[in-house]
């Protein structure tokens, strides 16, 4: 509540505050020595109904100095309190473009939980692998470079500066969740509210129901929010990509906190992971006087 009443307090005082001189001179003479390399998957995520998946990775760039690009990865598991430690994925020669401008390199799932030093039975609906590319050009340029800290190496994700430049552009960093096919019978049951970074839950301790409908891959969530007035919240999922949609849906009423604007409004979208049971979304929020922005709820089934 103390989060809702703050944005309703900066919106009326209408702070805005603006820095763009010193960001527009920052890294120009530096972002002209740039380079591109785009990276684009031919899926966005693993399924893991399908054994050890394979992604093909789309290569792009019209640079023919690249000596190597190294990919790195981490893993954030679902209910973990942080990612695994950085490390190689894969090695990439820069030859490997040859004459042309694009090349595809494959790489399968029990690839990225073996750089991390696991095992694809270590995988759950809802983790999360997160790559990051470094080139290295025959120049011996290094794009980001690295930071040592003690013994450890790290790339310096900070001076990727070049990116923003007009005449180049870079993948950087990509994230590819792990999937399992949505099941509606896995998904029913209470949930507790483990993210609410609005703020709007009327009592945190609040346990919502999760029945199946009223239609085919939907779900309803019985008093989202706990508010006195009982909203429930419909919840669209694709069964396949676990990709979970809410249309526009009254949830929760400013009044119970004191605020005079009346119902407001959810819309947005996120995960759904029937199979660990968990769910994140990202939500705008809106009342009669505006928008409160797009804040994250998440939410994750009693055992």
């Amino acid at each position: 509540m103390k989060r809702i009443v703050y944005l309703f307090l900066m919106a009326t005082v209408g702070l805005v505050i603006f820095s763009c001189e010193e960001q527009s001179e920052y890294g120009l003479e530096e972002s002209k020595k740039g380079f591109n390399l785009r990276m684009s998957p031919d899926v966005g995520s693993f399924d893991l109904s399908v054994g050890d998946p394979e992604i093909n990775f789309n290569l792009l760039t019209d640079v023919k100095t690249i000596e190597k690009i190294t990919i790195y990865v981490d893993l954030n598991q679902f209910g973990s309190d942080g990612p695994t430690s950085r490390t190689m994925l894969k090695e990439i020669p820069g030859d490997v473009f040859g004459n042309s401008p694009s090349a595809s390199v494959p790489i399968k799932l029990s690839e990225f939980v073996g750089a991390v030093g696991l095992t694809l039975d270590d995988l759950a609906g809802g983790d999360i692998f997160t790559i990051y590319n470094q080139v290295h050009l025959t120049d011996g340029r290094v794009y980001p470079d690295t930071l040592q800290l003690g013994d450890n190496e790290y790339v310096n994700l900070e001076n990727s500066f070049f990116t923003a430049a007009a005449t180049t552009s870079f993948t950087g960093t990509m994230s590819l969740p792990v999937l399992c096919p949505f099941v509606t019978a896995e998904a029913v049951g209470t949930y507790r509210i483990t993210r609410d970074d609005l703020e709007v839950a009327y009592d945190p301790a609040h346990e919502p129901e999760v029945i199946a409908g009223p239609g085919p891959n939907q779900v309803t969530f019985v008093n989202l929010l706990g508010h006195p007035e009982g909203y429930d919240i419909i919840v669209d999922v694709n069964p396949v990509t676990d990709v979970a949609t809410v249309t526009k849906q009254v949830a929760w009423n400013s009044a119970n906190f004191g605020l005079p604007y009346g119902e407001a409004t959810i819309e947005g979208g996120g995960f759904y992971f029937s199979c660990t049971g968990f769910i994140t979304l990202d939500l705008e929020h809106v009342v009669s006087a505006g928008s409160f922005q797009t804040h994250k709820l998440e939410l994750t089934k009693n055992p």
